[in-house]
């Protein structure tokens, strides 16, 4: 029997770009899945401040896809080349390099105009802020983009189809980042094809609900029982996470020589990182710092400045910890040997 033989994936195509973009990726869909969210309840329950989240929502999805795909073009070579030679090979649908291409574009096209939708014409969100308008304003284009979103925006079945297909398509924007991975890398171990990309779905919907909200609350002072409400659905996704971290963990420790080997690798070359950083800063204490909020609503009077500050703090977190995961998914495995035969 021929022994396996080892190589190591080549460390100059998945630098810290890689992550980065993974991660604004996973942020972008989020975001837009925060915003559709809101827009929702907020359309049936008439609460005041739901609209605000949905337009900082779909500016959120649409700034950070719009950076990812700059940090992606910046990084391009080796096998993210062919990701960008969609319009030659588009009928590959077997390749996720083929099919998320597409679906990045599409998706931009459409979270470009929920964004305009949100922010301008009649139907707009009259936010305090106003500084999406005020920018705009400068550029002398204001009333031309008031017109061309009354023009576009849909109405009826219409509009239910887009909020509907942009769902859509935000899930498979962050799920793709992680079947990417495991499209490239097929016997990389740590690149899981089956937990890896519930694990970023979880974790780009719990990085989008932070971002989104941590930006409403100081952009547009939201009401801070709105705040609350979110957080509490971001704990829940928290948890979530953790759970499909430890069995992607587990898959590792009980699996055969390369997965044990990479197990090793993630835990202790990169324990810190992982331990601390991952779990300890970016799952762990986010919940701690929810549940002492929680104590001290209960036994005093609110303060909405701390209540603020504490949510910041805990938003924070949870985005950091967000990008260090794709850190350290990406590190880890370049810096570990791939067994084939």
């Amino acid at each position: 029997m021929t022994a396996p033989e080892l190589y190591w994936l080549d460390a100059g195509h998945w630098d810290v770009f890689v992550a980065i973009y993974l991660f604004l990726g996973g942020l972008s869909g989020g975001a837009f899945l925060v915003a559709s969210l809101a827009e929702v309840i907020g359309s049936r329950s008439g609460y005041e401040g739901y609209e605000y989240v949905t337009k900082w929502g779909f500016l959120t999805s649409f700034l950070t896809i719009a950076a990812g795909s700059i940090t992606l073009l910046l990084h391009l070579s080796g096998p993210f080349l062919r990701a960008f030679t969609f319009p030659v090979q588009f009928t590959n649908w077997s390749s996720w390099m083929a099919i998320g291409t597409w679906v990045i574009v599409i998706f931009s096209f459409l979270v470009m105009f929920r964004a305009i939708w949100a922010t301008f014409g009649t139907e707009a969100t009259d936010d305090p802020s106003g500084l999406p308008r005020h920018v705009v304003a400068r550029t002398g284009f204001e009333g031309y983009i008031d017109r061309a979103a009354d023009t576009t925006r849909p109405t009826g079945l219409a509009a239910v189809a887009v909020q509907v297909i942009g769902i859509v398509l935000a899930v498979l924007l962050i799920v793709y980042t992680a079947l990417l991975l495991s499209d490239v890398g097929w016997n990389v171990p740590l690149w899981n094809p089956n937990i890896l990309p519930l694990l970023f779905l979880a974790s780009g919907f719990s990085a989008g609900i932070a971002a989104v909200l941590m930006l409403s609350q100081l952009a547009s002072d939201i009401d801070s029982h709105l705040v609350h409400r979110f957080s509490i659905l971001d704990d829940a996704i928290i948890i979530v996470e953790i759970v499909v971290l430890a069995a992607l963990l587990y898959t590792l420790s009980t699996g055969g020589l390369a997965d044990t080997e990479t197990y090793a690798s993630l835990t202790e070359g990169y324990g810190l990182l992982l331990w601390v950083g991952v779990l300890g800063l970016g799952l762990v204490v986010p919940l701690v710092i929810s549940g002492a909020q929680q104590v001290v609503e209960f036994l005093r009077e609110e303060n909405v400045l701390m209540t603020k500050r504490i949510c910041t703090t805990k938003f924070g977190l949870v985005i950091a910890g967000s990008f260090m995961l794709r850190f350290v998914i990406i590190y880890a495995a370049i810096h570990q040997p791939v067994y084939v035969g």
